[in-house]
């Protein structure tokens, strides 16, 4: 059978559940039922029915799922899916979300996360104890004293030297989680071969919006696509005007075969 229409059919009975089926995955459709993923949306419309809302999210390449809300047909396309943002995918009465559950799988571009704990970390300023460091120190607490924590500074910036080329697939990044996560707002992964101008490097996936810095102790994930061959990973906020703080308590990492890669680095 073809996809689309497997999908349209599933749309149907999820819809003649009445609010009754609450989750439904299959190896390649997932719908949950009073569900929303927020902060992702890039294009609002109203429809006529869930069908069209899955018609159009097909239909366009930047679309990797779609909330559709059964009182005001509103349609939500989405350009990340539940598996990449787990913090923004939050309940929401009369409202509906889909993903081609296939391709959202873990692993299922075939990369592979790579030890970065204890590689060389700078950031723009030290705040106290917490140093960059802190941020590829392998430790999964979300606590202020175990993230690195630069001063208020008017451009604040992160970065670690992975000591040779890879080709990054993905980049995670695990928020505060007893304060002041919304600090994380407008944060840029970059990824490249310039180690002067952090700037100067390819970003990898979209700045962090105010939705998935919102939780606590949240961990944000970064799809770079296509996948950069990098040295240095780095984020950045750039504040205008005023002076920020940037605050990571973790930072990890996925590859792919260096010899698979087809972006370039930036930089020597």
């Amino acid at each position: 059978m073809n996809v689309f229409i497997e999908g349209l059919l599933l749309i149907l009975l999820v819809k003649s559940c009445h609010g009754q089926c609450r989750h439904w995955s299959t190896p390649e459709f997932h719908f949950a039922s009073n569900r929303n993923l927020q902060g992702h949306v890039f294009q609002m419309k109203a429809v006529s029915s869930a069908v069209i809302c899955g018609r159009d999210c097909s239909m366009d390449p930047r679309c990797a799922s779609f909330n559709y809300d059964a009182g005001s047909h509103l349609c939500e396309l989405n350009n990340q899916t539940r598996l990449q943002s787990p913090c923004t995918f939050v309940e929401k009465q009369g409202s509906f979300y889909f993903d081609d559950n296939k391709k959202t799988s873990a692993g299922a571009d075939g990369s592979r996360e790579f030890s970065i704990v204890g590689k060389p970390a700078q950031q723009s300023s030290d705040h106290k104890t917490r140093v960059a460091g802190n941020a590829v120190d392998g430790s999964s607490s979300s606590a202020r004293h175990h993230c690195s924590h630069t001063s208020k500074d008017p451009a604040p910036w992160w970065r670690v030297d992975l000591g040779e080329d890879h080709c990054i697939s993905k980049v995670r990044i695990l928020n505060r989680g007893d304060c002041c996560s919304h600090r994380l707002t407008g944060a840029v992964v970059r990824a490249g071969g310039d180690n002067t101008t952090v700037t100067d490097n390819p970003s990898c996936g979209s700045p962090v919006t105010a939705a998935q810095a919102q939780p606590l102790g949240c961990t944000i994930e970064f799809d770079c696509s296509p996948e950069l061959k990098a040295r240095y990973v780095s984020v950045d906020i750039q504040y205008i005007p005023g002076t920020g703080i940037l605050q990571l308590c973790e930072v990890t990492v996925e590859e792919i075969p260096l010899d698979h890669c087809s972006g370039e680095s930036s930089g020597a």
